[in-house]
C-alpha cells in the first residue's frame, strides 16, 4: 500500500500571464482523459538525491514557462472548452512504497495507476491539467508519475515539459526551449471546407461487431536486429521508403487481422496518430505546446491484409501516413468545427479496428534531473481495447517495445502469428518464439 506523505499545489515561482487561452478543435475532441508516463530512477550516490524541496522549487520555475499547466479547464460562454490561466498550480504528491523495483510489475494496469498516480479526488480541485507524484521505494529508487490532461497536450508537448523541468533541476538552462502557445494556425476556416471522410472521428461501430469483451495487456520487445530485418523486408523492392513505424504497424495489423478470425470480406481499419507540426504549411514550431496530433486511417479487406506479403501491407500504410498533409489537417479542423460539441468517439472499438499509437523517436529517456537518466519509462494506463503502443528503448542498441491490449481470446493467436511473421524474414534465425517468450515483460528487472 502506497503511503502519501505530502500533497500540495505547486504554483509558478514568478508572475505569469492571466486570462483565457483558446483551445483548437484538436484539443476540444481529445477526450479529456489523463495520460502520461512513469519514470523510474535508480538510486544515485548523492546526498540530495531527488530532494523533494529541490523538485518543488524547480517545478515552480518550470511552471513559469509552462504556465497553462498551472491553470484549470473551464467551459466558455460558447460551450467550448478553454484554459483559465489562473496560476492555481499543479497537484504534487510525495509518497513512499515499501517495495523494491524488481517486485513491481511495470505493465500498464489499474494497480500501477493506483500506486504511482495521484487520484483526482485527493486534489479536491476540478478540471486539473497536471498531476505529479514522486514515490520513494524501499530500494532507494524513485518513481516520478506524470498525469497530464490530454485536452492541453500531446506526447510531444509532455516530453517537452518533462525535459524542461529536468534541465532546470540540474541547472542546465542553456538547453531550454521555451514553448509556444499560439493556437491561431489551428483555427477553422470560414466557411469550413471538408474534403476528406475523416472516418476515425465518426461512429462507424455499426459496420462491424462491437460487443465489449475482456481484454488483456502484454508487453513485448523487438530487438534492434529484429526491427532492422523487418524494415529490410518491408523495403525489399525499394519502390517506396517504408519507415520504422509503418513497418511495425503493418506487422501488428496483419497479425491482428489474422488473430481476430474475421470474415474475409470484412473491412479492416488501422487507425494511427500523426504529429502535424511539420506537416502544416507554414509549419508549426517544434516548440508548439498543445494538441497537435490527428487521427488518420487506412482500410482494406481482411482477406487482402492476411494474404498479401508484408511489404504490400506496409506500402498502403506508408501511403496513408504520407497523405496526412496540410490539406487533410485543414479539412479535419473544419469538420470538427461543423460537428460542434457532439461526441465523435465511440466507447468500444469494433473488432475490425486496430489503433496503433507511437512515441518511438521521442526523447523518453532524456529526463536527467541531475542524478542520471531514467532506467525505465513506462505507460501507467492503456486507454481502451484493441490498441497497441509503440515506443523505443534507450541507447543506440535499443529495440522497440510494444504494449499490446487486445481481446483475451485473441492474444495467443496474435503472438503465434507475430512469431511466424518475424521468422518469415529470417528463416535461419533461431530467435523466433523463444525471443517473443523471453520479452513478454511481467516484471522488468535492471
Amino acid at each position: 500500500m502506497v503511503e502519501v506523505l505530502e500533497s500540495c499545489f505547486v504554483v509558478p515561482s514568478d508572475e505569469t500571464p492571466k486570462g483565457r487561452l483558446w483551445l483548437s478543435n484538436l484539443g476540444q475532441f481529445s477526450r479529456g482523459t489523463f495520460s502520461g508516463t512513469l519514470n523510474f530512477y535508480k538510486k544515485a550516490e548523492a546526498t540530495s538525491f531527488f530532494s523533494i524541496e529541490v523538485l518543488k522549487a524547480s517545478l515552480a520555475k518550470a511552471l513559469v514557462l509552462f504556465y497553462p499547466l498551472a491553470g484549470r479547464c473551464i467551459v466558455g460562454s460558447d460551450g467550448r472548452l478553454e484554459l483559465d490561466c489562473n496560476a492555481k498550480g499543479c497537484f504534487f504528491v510525495r509518497a513512499q512504497l515499501d517495495r523494491t523495483f524488481d517486485t513491481i510489475n511495470f505493465q500498464p494496469s489499474q494497480e500501477l495507476e493506483e500506486l504511482f498516480i495521484p487520484r483526482t479526488q485527493m486534489a479536491q480541485s476540478p478540471f486539473l491539467l497536471l498531476m505529479i507524484q514522486a514515490t520513494y521505494l524501499k530500494c532507494g529508487g524513485v518513481v516520478l508519475g506524470f498525469a497530464v490532461n490530454h485536452i492541453i497536450t500531446d506526447a510531444h508537448s509532455n516530453f517537452h515539459f518533462i525535459r524542461t523541468w529536468a534541465s532546470i533541476t540540474r541547472g542546465d538552462l542553456s538547453s531550454i526551449v521555451p514553448p509556444s502557445f499560439d493556437q491561431t494556425p489551428l483555427r477553422a476556416r470560414s466557411p469550413p471546407i471538408v474534403k476528406f471522410d475523416h472516418s476515425p472521428y465518426k461512429d462507424n461501430a455499426a459496420s462491424a461487431r462491437s460487443t465489449p469483451t475482456d481484454s488483456t495487456t502484454t508487453k513485448l520487445r523487438l530487438s534492434k536486429e529484429q526491427v532492422s530485418t523487418l524494415k529490410i523486408r518491408c523495403n525489399r523492392e525499394e519502390v517506396t521508403k517504408i519507415s520504422t513505424f509503418c513497418s511495425v504497424a503493418s506487422l501488428v495489423w496483419k497479425c491482428y487481422c489474422y488473430a481476430q478470425n474475421l470474415a474475409p470480406d470484412t473491412t479492416g481499419h488501422l487507425i494511427f496518430l500523426v504529429n502535424i507540426r511539420s506537416r502544416l504549411q507554414p509549419q508549426l514550431p517544434q516548440s508548439h505546446f498543445g494538441n497537435a496530433v490527428v487521427e488518420a486511417s487506412v482500410q482494406s479487406k481482411v482477406s487482402k491484409i492476411t494474404s498479401s506479403p508484408l511489404q504490400a501491407v506496409a506500402e498502403i500504410v506508408q501511403t496513408a501516413v504520407d497523405s496526412v498533409n496540410d490539406e487533410y489537417v485543414r479539412s479535419l479542423i473544419d469538420y470538427l468545427e461543423i460537428v460542434g460539441n457532439e461526441s465523435v468517439y465511440r466507447k468500444e472499438a469494433p473488432e475490425s479496428e486496430l489503433r496503433v499509437n507511437s512515441i518511438s523517436g521521442m526523447p523518453l529517456y532524456d529526463a536527467d534531473f541531475g542524478w542520471g537518466s531514467p532506467q525505465l519509462v513506462s505507460r501507467w494506463r492503456v486507454n481502451g481495447n484493441r490498441l497497441i503502443y509503440i515506443s523505443n528503448e534507450p541507447g543506440e542498441n535499443g529495440g522497440i517495445e510494444l504494449v499490446v491490449t487486445i481481446d483475451s481470446a485473441t492474444m495467443h493467436r496474435f503472438l503465434k502469428k507475430l512469431h511466424e511473421e518475424l521468422n518469415a524474414g529470417n528463416e535461419n534465425s533461431s530467435s523466433g518464439m523463444k525471443a517473443i517468450r523471453k520479452t513478454q515483460i511481467g516484471q522488468c528487472k535492471l
